[in-house]
This record gives C-alpha cells, structure tokens and sequence, in this order.
C-alpha cells in the first residue's frame, strides 16, 4: 500500500510517526517547505517527499489531507488527475460537512472520501512538534455516507487503532458538526471572548489559576480558527446562542439575589461534569 500525506504539520507529521508496518505501507508526503520534508526523510518517518502535492498522491491507495479544509479540497481539485482508481482519502480536518459536501462536487464516483478527525493536539503546532504518542487513548472520529464502501470504512478505523487511538467512534457529518461546534469551538470562543475583555489587563495579579485555564486556548491560530468557524457557522452560531441562554439565566438569577436558583444552576452543572466528563 502506498500512502500519501498532505501536509506534514503536528497531525500529519505525527500519523506519518506511527504509521510504520501498517499494510506494509510506504510513505510520501507533500509539505510546501523543503525543510520539513529533508527532516522527515532523515526521521525516517516517509520514503519520499514532494513539494508537489500531485506527486505524492500518484499511484496513492490512500491519501490523508491534513491542511486547513479549503486548501484541503484545492489540492484534490487541482489534482485529480493524479488520483488513482479506487483510492481512498481521507482528512483530519476539524468540520466535516463542509468537506463532505466539497468533495462530492468534484471526486469521481470510483474514488472514497472518508472524512475524519483525531481528537488530539498540543498548543504548539508544526513537523517539529509532532510525536509518535500523541494519539494515544485518543478518540477518534470517522463520518462515512452512504457512499462509502464497507471495506474502506474498515480501512480507516484500522488505521485508527494503529496509531494509538483508544476511541474509534462513527459518526454522521453533521452531528460532527453540531458536537465538535460545543466540545471544541465554542472553547476558543470563549477563551478569545475572555481575552478580548478590558478587564484583562487589570487581572495580572488577582487569578489563582481559573483565568489561565480558562483561557489557555486563546493562544489561538487565527488563520485555522476563523475558517472553522465559519465553515460550520450554522452550528457554532446555535452553540453561542445556547451559551448566552445560559449566561443569562445566571445573570438574572445574580440581578435578582436569588440564591436557591443561583445554587440550583450551579449544583446541576456539578452534576453533568460529572456524569459525562471526569474520565
């Protein structure tokens, strides 16, 4: 099996770590920068490197796109010719109907796009800081249609488990989207809301810690971010309306003194952190 991977980032750098006796698979990549591609050939982590992206992907049985979506669905589009038969490709990409609904417009009918997305990062990005643990206990999430082949499906949640992934989880594009818009996106909303508050810079001093945990991911990609939110506008934009519903239940609750339903808001968000998120 030949396998190609588009952008050797913290994602792609770290599945091209893992990916060694998989199918017995080689391995080429496409990076835009000569210098990556040199290091990951002298890692050992692909057989060949490309700074074109048709290149990698000729004769590929499996294509693993790990840009940003829209410069993902580019290459696919500026490259089809180099796209073999029956292929398989798949993305790690952060929305899924966006991709799904792209690539549908212009992959041929004998090539499967299955969309997917390790949950897994570190706050600093690039090849330089990827590693062959970062998936480990990791979940991660596959969105098949009803277009994709079983064995394909099966080929990608293999490749799931090889690289370390604890949670393999199926999925449809647009729960994705409506879950991965609360779980992930609204956390950068809030961390970037918080941080663009005046009262930042008189807090210096006065956290024991809840502002920097609260705000970690404010140390944000801007380029990444703003095209995942508005590639999944429609769900983001309900989840902060679902948020500011909550605020003001509590706002009122405080303007009003009322304290049993002030501990009633508080006791039942207890409640759910515990049930659904101390594992």
């Amino acid at each position: 099996m030949k396998i190609a991977i588009i952008g050797l980032g913290l994602i792609g750098g770290s599945i091209a770590r893992r990916l060694r006796g998989f199918h017995e698979c080689t391995i080429a990549a496409y990076n835009r920068t000569a210098e990556t591609l040199l290091l990951a050939k002298q890692d050992g982590v692909i057989d060949e490197g490309f700074a074109d992206p048709g290149e990698a992907m000729d004769n590929a049985d499996l294509i693993i796109l790990c840009l940003y979506p829209q410069l993902n669905v580019n290459i696919i589009r500026d490259n089809l010719s180099h796209i073999k038969t029956g292929a398989i490709i798949t993305d790690v990409s952060g929305v899924k109907s966006f991709m799904v609904k792209e690539l549908e417009k212009i992959l041929p009918n004998d090539v499967d796009f299955i969309g997917a997305h390790p949950m897994a990062g570190r706050e600093v990005g690039g090849y330089k800081s990827s590693t062959d643990t970062l998936f480990n206990k990791a979940s991660f999430l596959i969105t098949p249609t009803q277009k994709n082949k079983p064995e394909n499906i099966a080929i990608i949640r293999e490749l799931a488990e090889y690289i370390g992934c604890k949670h393999v989880v199926m999925t449809t594009p647009d729960e994705h989207d409506a879950v991965i818009a609360y779980t992930s996106q609204l956390m950068h909303v809030v961390a970037v809301a918080l941080c663009d508050s005046p009262m930042i810079e008189r807090s210096r001093y006065f956290s024991a810690g809840s502002l920097r945990d609260c705000t970690r991911v404010a140390i944000i990609n801007a380029e990444m971010w703003s095209e995942l939110f508005t590639e999944n506008k429609d769900a983001l934009v309900d989840r902060i309306t679902e948020m500011q519903e909550s605020l003001e239940k509590i706002k009122q609750a405080t303007a009003n003194g009322d304290r049993a339903e002030l501990e009633k808001i508080m006791k039942h968000a207890t409640e759910q952190k515990i049930k659904w998120l101390m594992e």
